[in-house]
């Protein structure tokens, strides 16, 4: 997403009235006060984030360090263009307009490295899984679905390997069908992305989630 988009996605938000955001997205506004200006407070996964609306500025509502670009990119497109409604059935990439296209680039940026922290590891992708509040999925091998936002999930699925019998881990992943109405492949691929990173994060902090 180039600079100008990004601008125009602002502009469409703060066109937009901040109860209707509240409504469709199930975020909170917060109105201006002590010399803040408008902001939308929005859970990510375990955590929480705050939005700027003057300044666009993305940052962590706990540390308020700023946000990963892509994850704000992300998220203010989601304040902007999600119309409401439930996230709906599991879909995989390839059900994108032009899905196909990013299968290696989801290969590489999400099921590569997810694979080289757990592939072996099923306990600590379980207990990483569970300390960013993934919700365990009766589903093929360890599944977990994850909330990108409110209204935008994630299923994530892991096939441990084994060592003994020379069986390769695999992965994948399926997106809610509500980011189809919001996000492109190319988009929906750097949210896979980010739920990996987070994942090894809490790997490398020992499961902890400070």
């Amino acid at each position: 997403m180039q600079g100008e988009e990004l601008d125009a996605l602002l502009a469409e938000l703060r066109q937009r009235p901040p109860e209707q955001v509240v409504k469709l997205c199930h975020v909170v506004h917060l109105p201006p006060r002590e010399g803040k200006g408008d902001r939308f407070l929005i859970n990510v996964l375990n955590g929480s984030y705050v939005l700027d609306l003057a300044t666009g500025a993305v940052s962590d509502a706990v540390t308020h360090k700023a946000s990963q670009p892509k994850l704000a990119q992300l998220l203010i497109k989601y304040l902007a263009r999600f119309q409401g409604g439930k996230p709906g059935e599991w879909i995989p990439l390839e059900k994108f307009p032009r899905g196909q296209v990013y299968a290696g680039e989801i290969m590489r940026r999400a099921y590569r490295p997810l694979i080289e922290q757990f592939g072996y590891d099923p306990v600590g992708f379980d207990a990483s899984c569970k300390a960013i509040d993934g919700e365990k999925e009766k589903l093929g091998g360890l599944s977990f679905s994850f909330s990108l936002f409110p209204m935008i999930r994630l299923l994530l699925q892991l096939w441990a390997g084994d060592e003994r019998t020379y069986r390769s881990p695999t992965a994948n992943m399926m997106f809610s069908n509500s980011y189809l109405n919001v996000f492109t492949a190319e988009e929906a691929v750097d949210s896979a992305e980010f739920l990996v990173s987070e994942l090894i994060k809490i790997k490398k902090k020992g499961g902890k989630t400070f």
